[in-house]
């Protein structure tokens, strides 16, 4: 099973860019294997996805792509039950 996160996670694109042997490693061990040890994942879910109470700006860009994603994700899930 795969992270949840994957489609919305920008770690690779932000800091995996021209290492795409060490992007499929980590993608392998971290998104389809042991997500539940990664960070994002556990910050995500400790703090209720939108509710994370740190550094992140909640105006800046990245953060509302990935609630946007997140929500998407969610309606999409939602529909497939109905």
């Amino acid at each position: 099973m795969a992270c949840e996160l994957l489609a919305c996670c920008r770690f690779f694109e932000d800091n995996m860019k021209n290492m795409p042997e060490a992007e499929n490693y980590i993608k392998n061990k971290l998104c389809f294997g042991i997500y539940t040890s990664c960070n994002r994942y556990k910050i995500f879910k400790g703090h209720g996805g939108e509710n994370i109470h740190f550094n992140f700006d909640p105006d800046s860009e990245e953060v509302k792509k990935i609630v946007q994603c997140m929500r998407q994700k969610q309606l999409n899930l939602n529909c497939e039950k109905d």
